[in-house]
């Protein structure tokens, strides 16, 4: 998305037909049926061995560490107690091949959720009860669906609007009234929960506040960069509805303005989230 003006701009991917996962985690990527690996990464140059726990808790028995840098086998994941690191605030541990468990907050295995089979007996944490005003913003925005087509800079706070000239495939959408990805959150937000967003999705991630992907919940706002995840090269947003799945506002084949199954390991999805309601 270019800021050519204070206008939103989307930059249509093919992220959004690539065949997805339905995930109904919160902040977990579809677990594959084999082992997957990561890479210890504690605090420091190099930084202090991590302990591998005889359970998912830092207050149970040490059984092992792995050193800083260290490549692990991770088996199977489970839920456990929270723990803060390197790569955020997450519940996820990483059962080890030879025994014991790491916080995945000190794992870097190329997502924020998980990456592996749930361990036996585990028990995936629920979501909180969403607000009234985080569900009457998802009815705003699903309230939409299939109504409009995508607008390239169409769509505010007050509903649906003629687009701009011309997006980055040359498409004039200045006599088509609809949403762009932003401007269908603004609306949302603001018909919802009387929020008033900003009017692109680079501006809208900056606003903030963030949080940690791992602790996506229904409400928040889902964005997309380039494969470097960059906040320059944003260019694509959309609401997080619980359930694994997001409606958003995409020139795709089919309705532009959607409800779609979501994984937190689709291509360039930003490490944090934008939670306008607290």
């Amino acid at each position: 998305m270019q800021l050519l003006s204070t206008r939103r701009r989307r930059i249509a991917t093919a992220v959004a037909t690539a065949a997805l996962v339905v995930v109904p985690l919160v902040g977990a990527v579809a677990a594959s049926a084999a082992t997957a690996t990561g890479t210890v990464n504690t605090t420091g140059n190099p930084g202090p061995a991590l302990t591998v726990r005889a359970k998912p808790t830092s207050t149970s028995a040490a059984v092992g560490s792995r050193a800083d840098g260290a490549r692990i086998t991770i088996v199977c994941q489970t839920y456990g107690q929270q723990v803060t690191g390197t790569y955020g605030t997450t519940k996820i541990w990483d059962k080890v091949k030879s025994g014991g468990y790491v916080s995945d907050a000190y794992i870097r295995t190329g997502s924020d959720g998980l990456v592996a089979p749930l361990c036996a007996g585990s028990t995936p944490p629920t979501d909180p009860t969403p607000s009234a005003a985080v569900r009457a913003t998802i009815a705003a925005a699903k309230s939409m669906t299939g109504k409009y087509p995508y607008s390239w800079g169409g769509g505010n706070h007050s509903g649906p609007t003629k687009g701009i000239c011309c997006s980055p495939s040359g498409i004039d959408d200045r006599q088509t009234v609809g949403f762009d990805c932003s401007g269908l959150m603004e609306y949302a937000f603001a018909k919802g929960a009387g929020l008033r967003l900003s009017s692109t999705s680079r501006s809208q991630y900056a606003d903030g506040p963030r949080v940690p992907i791992a602790q996506l919940r229904a409400g928040d706002l889902v964005f997309w960069s380039d494969s470097s995840r960059s906040t320059s090269a944003i260019h694509h947003v959309a609401l997080y509805i619980g359930g694994g799945q997001v409606v958003e506002a995409d020139r795709v084949s089919g309705p532009d303005i959607r409800v779609r199954s979501f994984s937190t390991g689709e291509s360039g999805v930003m490490p944090s989230v934008v939670r306008p309601i607290h």
